[in-house]
């Protein structure tokens, strides 16, 4: 009979160690918060730097809602895709940030009544509103007419406000991500609302040094996206370039 020894158990790989954000904040605060809120993200001590740091810029503050003409999400529907030809090009929320969307599909024209409602136009603010909150872009020509999932906020700027190019690079900035995130809620997918974007705090400038550098981020943002424009436009021309080669050269 052959007898075998009983292996010992390899040891468990050891763990990398954790790094978990955390901070203390007084139960004071807790008491003061009117929509008594629990989650330890919406006390996070970064909003209140953020917010410190705006009231001591020099800067006039308001929301976001009044210095833009509609901050909106469009309702939820049942969609109905189709080939290309019949259809109109959808947006996902993870398609905000691509340089060029990939697979996209397409909403039926036919089969949605009031399909406006979810088109959106170029130079529109968008910003992912649930799962990845606070992804920040502008909507650029080769989007124009597009439809956009309602995971996509929209905001409709008002140039003579604020213009588009400052608006979307502060609320890409550090400044604008970190209020738009504080004010996320839901206990399995976070999601954010047309309100708290409204509320959020834009600094405009009150004098001409101050309006003078604005110009110049507003100009350098819409230069990004004319750029970008043409990027995507050089791209799509040489991926379409190839298939005339093939054509052009059968075998």
């Amino acid at each position: 009979m052959v007898r075998h020894k009983p292996q010992t158990p390899a040891p468990e790989p050891a763990l990398p160690d954790r790094i978990v954000e955390h901070f203390s904040v007084p139960s004071q605060l807790l008491r003061q918060t009117h929509s008594i809120r629990l989650d330890a993200s919406y006390f996070n001590p970064a909003v209140a730097h953020v917010l410190e740091t705006l009231r001591h810029s020099g800067m006039k503050l308001e929301t976001l809602g009044a210095i833009t003409s509609r901050v909106f999400i469009p309702p939820r529907f049942k969609r109905i895709y189709v080939q290309p030809e019949y259809g109109v090009p959808f947006l996902q929320g993870s398609h905000v940030v691509h340089f060029q969307p990939a697979d996209l599909k397409y909403l039926s024209r036919k089969a949605h009544t009031r399909l406006e409602r979810w088109i959106i136009n170029s130079g529109w603010i968008l910003i992912t509103c649930s799962g990845t909150v606070g992804r920040v872009a502008i909507c650029p020509p080769e989007w124009d007419q597009w439809a956009a999932s309602q995971h996509i906020l929209r905001i409709i700027p008002n140039d003579s406000a604020c213009p588009v190019g400052y608006l979307y690079s502060f609320l890409a900035s550090p400044l604008g991500h970190v209020q738009l995130t504080n004010r996320i809620y839901g206990a399995v997918v976070d999601e954010l609302t047309e309100e708290q974007a409204r509320s959020v705090l834009v600094p405009l400038p009150i004098n001409e040094q101050q309006r003078a550098i604005v110009a110049e981020i507003d100009r350098e943002a819409r230069e990004a996206v004319t750029t970008r424009s043409k990027a995507s436009g050089l791209l799509s021309s040489a991926v379409g370039a190839v298939g005339h080669l093939m054509k052009a050269n059968p075998s």
